[in-house]
């Protein structure tokens, strides 16, 4: 197999890429979507985890010409098969789907799924013979169409109950902005008469802004029970290959749902925070009837402020980790935004970061006169279920939003908890370190074990040395040396030096006999061989040196004393086969068979359950395929107390 070079693809490829539902096994689709993308794609990716619907209704809305999925965890046939059923009742069969699972989609099944329609399932042989990059060739080649070229004067009628429709149109002006510039033109023309509010989000990259859109929407659909939601996501195309990774779905659960429609966008431009068609885009969205607009634009830097040129009012997102107060007095934004959120106010330093960030606003602002507390600046918890900080600010934002013309239907209720942000926390504060508290304390044992073990060393050479030198008159000085080297030892690391012959004598013994419970249990401590040779079933070192032999006792030592690398009894009980069955498929009742099966006759029961991967996520078995292709296979299915 030969180096390949990648595909240079000739109309921009979008591809949507996903582990199916209730897999975590992601590792996969993280190299074939960082591929994809270095091929010059543009990569909607979803994560792990995602069902049917929320993998078609992305590709429709993003105007995909492609899904790329992995599914490790079964239920693959019914998983893909819904898929294909699902893109067709939507009217989107053009969208291609390719997938793939390693070994556990077998030769057949792959053959059956292509036969119903999936474009291709990449098989370990596939893999092989083609390369990773010749496999995103492959599907790179056969999703290279193009999208929004062939829009019917019908689908100028755009509307929030066709989104189909609406991302073909969104498309043509994205990729063929010219053929259709009289239309697009009639749509800007009919947007101006509409009041319909766009919010902007900025901020710089890795602030949370994903997050907090999407606590913004999952409130906004609670608050707002007849009002649709459109979202606008930009990141940055790659210069060096035209890529882009539209990763912002990942942070996003709350946007499956029929009131909210999202689009991603790729800058397709160098050093630039937004779509050069993004108004366009706006526009067409407005037309098309919905509530709110949001746009949120790719990671930005100090000094830009592009978001607020496209918005009737911006956000900005920071953290309290901005570095120096003086950094502040940088932040264009800060003169401009409408609504600031500290995100990630869990973070240490976040209660001084929010007062510095209000007083350089109200100094930026010139509202001397006015109370501090009252900028308008919100420390917030995006990662956080029902966080107060988070409330406030989307409160703060929909306020000012109904203060607009025209938007007095979006004034937000006024149930919400608005008490300043706290973490919420699973570990407390004095544990989080408890993982680097033991590694520490394993450091600092090691320490011990270098410092005992080269106190040893030199105590067993003068202790070796002392009748040697009895007749050269330096006995007591070795005397000396040997009671000062065995105040530095600990006692029972000495008594244990000291025990070693014994220790060696007890090994080599024909049995050896131990208490558990109070129980003396006697056990051979050879076995012979075939060829009738007396196997030890435990070797020991034949070190002479006293530190050697500590260094082996304590880091080491024999089964059943510490630091118990062997485990916690001297030796395996005799008599009993140590296997240890791992079972489950099916309901608990098969399972249960399986296992009485499995353990007839074996003197031990050692039995380990597996479930399957809808009990492990902890949720409901249902009929819809993409869920009940999943029940049962690879473990067990526990949905309930009367399962147990």
């Amino acid at each position: 197999m030969m180096n390949q070079s990648p595909y240079s693809p000739k109309n921009k490829v979008r591809v949507v890429t996903a582990a199916s539902l209730f897999d975590g096994h992601d590792a996969a689709i993280n190299i074939m979507r960082r591929i994809i993308q270095s091929t010059g794609c543009e990569v909607i990716h979803l994560g792990h985890d995602r069902s049917v619907e929320e993998v078609v209704n992305a590709a429709i809305n993003e105007d995909a010409q492609a899904i790329a999925m992995t599914s490790y965890q079964g239920g693959h046939n019914e998983y893909f098969r819904y898929m294909y059923d699902l893109l067709k009742e939507k009217g989107a069969e053009h969208i291609k789907i390719f997938g793939g699972g390693g070994g556990v989609i077998l030769p057949e099944e792959i053959k059956d799924l292509m036969d119903y329609g999936i474009t291709r399932i990449y098989s370990p042989d596939d893999g092989r013979a083609m390369g990773l990059q010749g496999m995103i060739n492959d599907l790179v080649s056969s999703a290279d169409f193009s999208t929004g070229e062939n829009i019917t004067d019908g689908m100028w009628s755009v509307s929030k109950n066709d989104p189909s429709s609406l991302a073909q149109v969104l498309s043509a002006v994205e990729n063929f902005n010219d053929k259709y510039a009289a239309e697009i033109e009639g749509l800007e023309q009919n947007a101006v008469k509409l009041d319909t509010p766009v919010l902007g989000i900025t901020g710089t990259g890795g602030a949370g802004k994903s997050s907090l859109v999407d606590e913004f929407v999952r409130r906004f659909l609670l608050d707002q029970k007849d009002k649709h939601i459109a979202i606008v996501s930009v990141d940055p195309s790659k210069r060096k290959t035209g890529g882009a990774l539209l990763g912002d779905r990942i942070r996003m659960n709350a946007i499956n749902h029929p009131r909210v429609f999202m689009r991603s966008l790729a800058t397709r431009q160098a050093n630039l925070a937004l779509s050069k068609h993004i108004n366009q885009i706006v526009q067409v969205l407005k037309v098309a009837g919905y509530d709110l607009i949001l746009l949120e634009t790719s990671g930005i830097g100090q000094s830009d402020t592009e978001i607020a040129d496209h918005s009737d009012l911006s956000m900005y997102v920071m953290t309290p980790e901005y570095g120096a107060a003086t950094q502040l007095e940088k932040i264009d934004m800060l003169d401009f935004a409408d609504v600031v959120a500290l995100n990630k106010f869990d973070k240490r330093g976040a209660l001084d970061a929010l007062r510095d960030v209000k007083k350089q606003v109200q100094r930026n602002r010139g509202l001397w006169h006015d109370d501090v507390d009252s900028m308008p600046v919100h420390g917030t918890i995006a990662s956080q279920f029902n966080d107060p900080g988070t409330n406030a600010f989307y409160l703060a934002v929909m306020h000012r939003v109904s203060q607009l013309e025209g938007c007095k239907s979006l004034k937000p209720s006024s149930l919400w908890n608005t008490d300043l942000s706290e973490k919420i926390h699973i570990i407390p504060p004095k544990r989080v370190r408890y993982l680097s508290e033991i590694s520490e304390n394993n450091s600092r044992y090691e320490e011990r074990v270098h410092h005992q073990v080269t106190i040893a060393s030199k105590l067993g050479q003068w202790t070796a040395l002392r009748s040697d030198l009895a007749e050269s008159g330096m006995l007591e000085e070795a005397n000396t040396r040997i009671e000062a080297l065995k105040k530095d030892l600990d006692d029972h690391l000495l008594d244990d030096i000291h025990a070693w012959d014994a220790m060696m004598n007890e090994y080599s013994a024909s049995e050896y006999s131990f208490q558990v419970r109070d129980k003396t249990i006697s056990i051979k401590t050879h076995t012979t061989s075939l060829s009738h040779q007396e196997i030890p079933k435990i070797a020991l070192p034949k070190y002479t040196d006293w530190g050697d032999r500590l260094r082996w006792l304590m880091r080491e030592n024999v089964p059943g004393k510490f630091p118990y690398t062997a485990g916690i009894y001297p030796f395996k009980r005799q008599g009993e086969d140590p296997t240890r069955m791992f079972a489950g498929e099916g309901g608990p009742e098969r399972t249960n068979r399986r296992f009485h099966y499995l353990s007839a006759d074996m003197p031990a029961k050692r039995l380990s359950t597996a479930f399957d991967s809808v009990t492990l996520y902890g949720r409901d078995p249902g009929l819809r395929p993409d869920i009940y292709g999943k029940i049962g296979n690879a473990g067990v299915s526990v949905c309930c107390l009367d399962d147990a």
